[in-house]
């Protein structure tokens, strides 16, 4: 009898099924503000604006646009930190000598929100940043210790700056009025070698609950040993601060929301809702959790032993008729090349293969924030 049932039920579900089911959707809840702030307290600090929205909401509606807001901090002793910024994203400043517990208020569309009074969270002790490589990886790694202050979760951010070269010297010039090509006199170098910088603005979640307060070797970067970052000189500054328990668990749970998105048996986005409500309207859901910590920071220099060579961006035979063409699209004559007719010819690049500008970097080096 059991097994008849058993037989019954899963028919029920596999045809049940067949037919499409579309749920009734509250288009209010696009309205559903989410506040994800991260208040590091003498860093840069962020707070993104979005509005919870539903997966079906989101496929018909490519955009929903932005909340835009007075957004600021506020400390114990009534000092105010105003945030700049617009479309959702906003940035601000709160020093390190904020007076005891701070509270993040948000004022958007004549509503009130504002997070619970927080108390700073110690950071823990950063003990070294570290780096080793496999036959194709270079590892980054980080060691830690809490010294008592913290409840075993922590955070890590990092920034990277990092000097490299272009693929390229360029040893030829084109000119459009003549559509010619010619030789310079001597290979133009100034912009072969450039700086870059790049801010983290994603955070690696640690649980170190087990660990006896401490973190050995913890990796949070790694790259490619043939990546431009080994070339020459590059420099890494890791931020990490302490978590509690709530702060933890809320970021997990959007890890996992991320993770698995669109899957049917997921949880909820908003089953975590954090620490902020709407003052002027308690019924108003809202979502977000607003974290205030204070940081650890410290930097390391990679060696240039752990670099390898990588291939170099193709240069291409172009014929004359059409090097105008490819001037427009920022393509240059770069170096000779072997013909696919033999012999030789110039060959023709595209300006990031000989511009270290054009990839992205810059001339001089940038300090950390």
């Amino acid at each position: 009898m059991r097994k008849t049932i058993n037989y019954i039920l899963v028919s029920l579900l596999l045809t049940g099924c067949i037919y499409p089911y579309t749920p009734e959707l509250d288009e209010a809840v696009n309205q559903d503000l989410v506040i994800d702030a991260n208040i590091l307290l003498g860093n840069r600090s962020s707070v993104n604006l979005s509005y919870l929205q539903p997966l079906e909401v989101g496929q018909r509606s490519a955009n929903v646009g932005y909340p835009s807001a007075t957004v600021y901090l506020e400390d114990e002793a009534g000092n105010l930190y105003n945030a700049t910024g617009n479309d959702g994203y906003y940035s601000l400043n709160v020093p390190e000598s904020a007076v005891g517990k701070c509270r993040l208020t948000v004022i958007c569309k004549e509503k009130v929100y504002r997070s619970q009074w927080v108390t700073p969270v110690e950071p823990p002790k950063i003990t070294g940043v570290s780096f080793s490589a496999s036959d194709d990886l270079v590892y980054v790694k980080l060691s830690m210790e809490d010294e008592g202050n913290g409840f075993g979760y922590a955070s890590v951010q990092y920034d990277e700056i990092w000097h490299f070269h272009a693929d390229y010297v360029r040893a030829y010039s084109y000119d459009p009025e003549s559509n010619s090509v010619s030789a310079l006199m001597r290979p133009d170098m100034s912009r072969y070698w450039c700086w870059m910088k790049l801010c983290s603005q994603d955070q690696t979640t640690v649980d170190y609950t087990a660990m006896d307060g401490k973190v050995q070797e913890f990796v949070f970067q790694r790259f490619l040993r043939s990546n431009y970052r080994s070339q020459d000189e590059y420099n890494i500054q890791v931020k990490v601060w302490n978590l509690t328990a709530d702060q933890y668990k809320y970021l997990k749970q959007q890890e996992d929301n991320a993770s698995i998105g669109g899957n049917l048996f997921s949880p909820e986005p908003g089953e975590v809702r954090g620490n902020i409500f709407c003052e002027t309207d308690p019924d108003t859901r809202v979502y977000g959790y607003v974290n205030i910590s204070k940081v650890a920071v410290a930097a390391a220099t990679l060696p240039g032993s752990y670099n390898k060579w990588r291939p170099a961006y193709q240069l291409w035979e172009i014929s004359k008729e059409e090097w105008n063409k490819y001037y427009l699209k920022d393509f240059m004559p770069v170096e000779e090349i072997i013909s696919q007719n033999g012999g030789t010819v110039v060959g023709w690049g595209h300006a990031r293969c000989f511009d270290c500008i054009a990839a992205g970097g810059t001339l001089e080096k940038p300090d950390f924030d």
